[in-house]
Formats: C-alpha cells, sequence, structure tokens
C-alpha cells in the first residue's frame, strides 16, 4: 500500500472483520508505516471495551456516543462482513457487533434518515448485513428464537440490547418483533447439496406386487426433517428398476401446512429427482413415498399332510418372494395380487430410459436439422433445441405412462402377515396361510381316452368354512401331497400337482398322479352286429353293435378306496345294460350318463380286495340312430 491506511481499514484489522489477504496487505503496511502504527494504537485505546476478542463486555451510553461521534467523521462506504462467533462467547459478542456495525455505517444515517431494518444472526450465523435498521434477524440456533422482522430502535436503545445480553435481546424479540412471511416466490434449484433435505431411512414399506405384469406398487414411510419455508428433497434410484414417472410424495400429518410444489428432474443427471416442498412448519413430519417398480415376484406354493386314515388333510400355504429389483426391502409388508393386469408399457422398460419421460419425437419441416441437439431443460419437462434457431418446428413430448387394470372385480388382494426383510437378488418363503383338519375325499379315476390305462389318483375338498377353509380364494400354485407313513409322524410322499385359481365356495380336485396300487384291467368279452337295414339299392343303410365288456378292479392298498371309471363309446347314439353280481350289495356298481358320447361307473372296494363288473352296449349307426332319437 502506497498511501497511509483509512480509519475503516484500522478499524477492520483489529477486530478481524477484513478478508485474509486484505488483513496480510494491512499488516505488511503496519510494520514499515509508523505514523499509521500510531493511529492504531489510538483506536485501540478508545475500543478497549469493545474488544471482540475478549470474553463478555457490557457497554455504556457514553461509549456508545464516542463511538458513534468518532465514526461520523468516515465517510467510505461500507461493506457487510461475515463474523465468526464462538457459543462461548455470543453475549459480548452480540452487543459489539451491533456497536461496530453502527460505527462503520453511522455515515449512512448522517444522509438517510428513513427508518430501516439490521441484521443480527446470534450464534455460529453469520452478520449478513450491518446496515443500521435494514432487518434483525435472529436464527433458529440452539433455542435462540425464530426469524423476525423489527422496527428501527434507537442507539440508547440497541445498547441495552447488548447490555442485557442474549436474555434482553431474546425478551426483546418476543415482545416488539412479528413473525417473518415465506416467499412466495419459490426458488429455481438449490444452490448446494447442503440446502437439500436428507432422506432418511423408512420406517415402514409396503410391497403390493402384480405377478402377472412384473409390477410392483412400493408405498414407504419416511419421517423427514423440514425447516420453515422452502425445502429440497432429492430422490434417487440409481441400480434400480423404479419408475421415475410414477414417484408421488404426499404429507401424513400437517397437511394444511405443507405443499408438495413440483417434482423435476436436473439436467444432465441421470436417475435422480427433486421435490420442491414449501412448509409452514419446521420440524420432522412424516412422508408417504410411493412408486413402481419392476423386477419383485412371486409364487405360491402348498404342502398338505393327510392323516393314517387319509379322511382329513393339513395344509400349509407359502409364498415365495423374489427380489430383482436392485433395492433393498426391510421389514416389508408384503400384499400379493391375483388376477390379470394389462400395462401399456414394461415397467422395466419405463425405468431403463435415460431420460425420466423419454426423448421427444420431433419433426422439422424443409431444415434437415439433427435431431441429437435437442435436450431437456432444468425441470425436465420442455425440450429445446439447442443453440440454432429453427423455424416452424414441432416438438411431440411423450406422456407420463398408463397404467391400464381390467377385470378389477376379479382381483383379490392378499396380506401376508407381519413384516420380512426382502434383500436385492434373494428370494424369500413367507407363510400365507395354514388350516388344520381339512376334510377331504381320496378318490381314483380311470378313463382309457385321457390317461392311456392309468388310474389317477386324488384328493378331493372344497373351499369353504365346512372345509376350515373359504376365508380366501387360493392362489393359482403348486402343491404336493404327503401321508403320515406311521404313528411315529413320518411322511411318505404321495403326488404333487399345479392347481389353478381356487374361489371361495369352489371344489377341487388335486390330481395326484398315477396310482400303482390300484388297477383297472377292462377285457371286451362278445361283439356282434345286429338289425341291418337296407336301402332301395339293397345296400346296408343302418346297423347296430352289440360289445360286452368286463372290468376288472384292483385294491391292493390297506385302506378302502372309490375309484370312478369313465368309458368312452364312440357315438351319441347308444343303449347300455349293466352286469352286476353285487347289484344287492353294498358295493354295488353306480351307473350314469357322464355326457352324449361316456357312460360312468363308480363302486367302492374293501383294503386288499378284487371286483368285477360288466356292460353291453348296444351303438346305433346309419338310419339306425333314428331308432334312439324317437
Amino acid at each position: 500500500m502506497k498511501h497511509h491506511l483509512t480509519e475503516r481499514e484500522l478499524i477492520e484489522y483489529q477486530f478481524a472483520l477484513a478478508s485474509d489477504t486484505l488483513t496480510a496487505k494491512i499488516a505488511a503496511h503496519l510494520e514499515r508505516c509508523g505514523e499509521c502504527r500510531e493511529r492504531l494504537e489510538q483506536l485501540k485505546r478508545k475500543f478497549a471495551a469493545l474488544d471482540l476478542l475478549r470474553e463478555e463486555v457490557e457497554v455504556s451510553e457514553d461509549l456508545i456516543s464516542q463511538v458513534v461521534e468518532q465514526a461520523g467523521s468516515t465517510q467510505s462506504e461500507v461493506r457487510p462482513k461475515v463474523i465468526p462467533f464462538r457459543p462461548s462467547a455470543w453475549f459480548g459478542a452480540a452487543a459489539a457487533v451491533l456497536v461496530v456495525g453502527l460505527l462503520l455505517l453511522a455515515p449512512h444515517l448522517t444522509r438517510d434518515e428513513t427508518p430501516t431494518h439490521k441484521v443480527v444472526k446470534g450464534v455460529s450465523e453469520p452478520v449478513e448485513k450491518m446496515k443500521l435498521g435494514y432487518e434483525v434477524e435472529i436464527t433458529p440456533q440452539a433455542g435462540y428464537g425464530e426469524k423476525y422482522a423489527m422496527k428501527e430502535k434507537t442507539l440508547s436503545r440497541l445498547a441495552t440490547y447488548s447490555e442485557g445480553g442474549t436474555k434482553g435481546l431474546r425478551d426483546v424479540a418476543k415482545s416488539e418483533l412479528v413473525e417473518e412471511e415465506i416467499s412466495e416466490q419459490a426458488p429455481f434449484a438449490p444452490a448446494s447439496a447442503i440446502e437439500l433435505v436428507t432422506l432418511p431411512r423408512r420406517d415402514k414399506v409396503q410391497l403390493t406386487i402384480y405377478n402377472s405384469a412384473d409390477l410392483t406398487l412400493v408405498r414407504e414411510r419416511r419421517n423427514l426433517t423440514l425447516k420453515k419455508g422452502w425445502n429440497w428433497l432429492q430422490f434417487m434410484w440409481a441400480n434400480t428398476l423404479i419408475d421415475p414417472t410414477s414417484l408421488s410424495l404426499e404429507p401424513l400429518e400437517q397437511v394444511d401446512k405443507i405443499d408438495i410444489q413440483q417434482l423435476v428432474f436436473p439436467a444432465r443427471l441421470r436417475e435422480l429427482g427433486r421435490w420442491l416442498i414449501r412448509s409452514k412448519v419446521s420440524g420432522q413430519v412424516p412422508f408417504e413415498i410411493t412408486y413402481f417398480t419392476s423386477g419383485l415376484s412371486w409364487r405360491a406354493f402348498y404342502m398338505g399332510t393327510l392323516t393314517e386314515d387319509e379322511k382329513a388333510m393339513r395344509l400349509q400355504g407359502y409364498v415365495r418372494v423374489g427380489n430383482n429389483s436392485g433395492e433393498d426391502y426391510e421389514k416389508a409388508q408384503t400384499r400379493l395380487i391375483v388376477g390379470k393386469v394389462h400395462i401399456l408399457d414394461q415397467i422395466a422398460t419405463l425405468a431403463k430410459r435415460k431420460y425420466p419421460y423419454g426423448r421427444p419425437e420431433a419433426r422439422f419441416y424443409g431444415l434437415g436439422v439433427d435431431t441429437s441437439a435437442i435436450y431437456f431443460n432444468a425441470h425436465g419437462e420442455v425440450p429445446v433445441l439447442g443453440k440454432v434457431p429453427v423455424i416452424g418446428r414441432l416438438f411431440r413430448t411423450l406422456e407420463p405412462k398408463e397404467i391400464k387394470k381390467e377385470g378389477l372385480s376379479e382381483y383379490f388382494l392378499y396380506t401376508i402377515e407381519g413384516t420380512e426383510t426382502i434383500p436385492d437378488k434373494w428370494g424369500k418363503r413367507l407363510l400365507s396361510f395354514e388350516a388344520e383338519d381339512i376334510e377331504v375325499e381320496s378318490l381314483y379315476k380311470y378313463d382309457e381316452e385321457r390317461w392311456r390305462g392309468q388310474t389317477i389318483r386324488f384328493v378331493k375338498f372344497t373351499n369353504d368354512e365346512e372345509h376350515n377353509l373359504g376365508e380366501t380364494p387360493i392362489p393359482n400354485g403348486t402343491v404336493k401331497i404327503y401321508s403320515q407313513a406311521d404313528a411315529e409322524g413320518y411322511l411318505s410322499y404321495v403326488g404333487g400337482t399345479s392347481v389353478k385359481y381356487i374361489p371361495v365356495d369352489e371344489e377341487v380336485e388335486l390330481n395326484l398322479g398315477p396310482a400303482r396300487l390300484v388297477r383297472v384291467e377292462p377285457t371286451l368279452m362278445n361283439f356282434k352286429t345286429d338289425n341291418y337295414v337296407f336301402d332301395r339299392k339293397n345296400n346296408i343303410s343302418g346297423w347296430d353293435e352289440i360289445r360286452t365288456w368286463k372290468i376288472k378292479i384292483t385294491n391292493t392298498r390297506t385302506l378302502p378306496i372309490e375309484i370312478e371309471i369313465t368309458r368312452g363309446l364312440g357315438t351319441a347314439y347308444w343303449t347300455l345294460q349293466l352286469i352286476d353280481p353285487a347289484s344287492m350289495a353294498d358295493d354295488a356298481v353306480a351307473y350314469e350318463k357322464h355326457d352324449a358320447t361316456h357312460a360312468r361307473f363308480t363302486l367302492n372296494l374293501k383294503p386288499r380286495n378284487k371286483r368285477t363288473f360288466g356292460y353291453t352296449v348296444r351303438t346305433y349307426h346309419g338310419v339306425r340312430e333314428e331308432t334312439v332319437s324317437e
């Protein structure tokens, strides 16, 4: 510095108001200039009582008057300064800042006597504006009050605040200041990551999995800490299959005081969105975040255990949930949707797009402009064409994807009791229901046309209250049936099959596969034709065929069985006569016409026993079919 230091520079140097660079220059000048050193010593003696480097101080009215008188000679423009405070030195620092601020800004008071406001920020907050009367702000810090606006006070009144310390300043603030309004102007973007609301861990999460469409609705509850005013909340979905167009945020409390303004997707920042929240309250508020994701699936399977007499069964239903969504879900309540859902776009495809709403389709007429110049603005909404001026361009942006549901009345919602943690890339088995003492029937069936001479075993029951079921439909899945092999509880595998959706009150038959211990052997005993009819040319135009069959059933099991035998007759024109030696016994054969071309026989067979019956069937062909029709 070639010239002497100004009084303002000496004050800034003495009270550490200058920047590091300016402080170094002033110190270097003081080493060379004795006159400036003498002036600095005079200032030190004048303001010894206001030295901000000391602990708490008390300021008298006389000293305030001297400071103002001295500062009146300073005509230079004063810039706002930042003063860092230690909490332990705040009491004295607050008073000193007020007085020194007046000292630096007194020249403006001589030129403009219009009442204004001033700024004080407490504890660790900096003093941003020191112009007297601009605004007084007692920023929330360690319980030292809230934000206020205050009319100008006299110097003596300000001195009273400083002499009263923190308590005096707070008392005056509470009694004479009014609450500041939140700005109606929304911020364009957060100035830094510090201004973003931190997204805490989930308190609760609920998964509703639509298995038929690779679609899962996620509902998360999180407690967000808001400040009064504008808040930015950042949400990231990197390396997941979350569809960003489905994101939604709603407060669960203080709904009338919190407004979710918008969700924006910043330009050039992939897999990231920010909500802008206007809050009239500060503190912790519970929110619910909902979105669709892909990669979660479920399948049902069941385990049935028959009693030794095979008249009752215990049925346990399980759900295996697989997670390939890229996200871990801790303590999740799982709900399952049974029913078909038609969606216009696959969620996995939506989640993997480069931009949340996809790149817009642009059409340009006669200009030959490269559409790769199109990009999204900071809000992720409006496409802009670089710096190239284009006339007559037409943009057609893609709308948010719609999910169309069909057959809503046929859906059913299952809620798995309790919560489970389902990490990414894991599968987990969850118990969905358990029912004891379900009354069942073991049934054997023989149908040569369907099963090629094999006898098939079935377990039959009804999904109703009488069978200790009936509270909900049973989802489609796979079932395995076991039976108790002995009194000690050892199990033997009986068979397994897949089952379709079983509504309430519907009967179900579980196909357990071939029964090796029950055989059915049909034998053709006789065949002949009869009742020929000739036309005018003496050709056969109609006739009857008569067949006699013997059916032998063998039961090598230690339990009695019920068996159902279905016989195909090859035509809809037939009559049948049953031949049953035990027609008067308890195990007599029952016969019915199953459909137009089939007859069905049912009977019971004792353990380790054989049974034989027969029938004669007459089928009608050609014009002889008219005989049956009559």
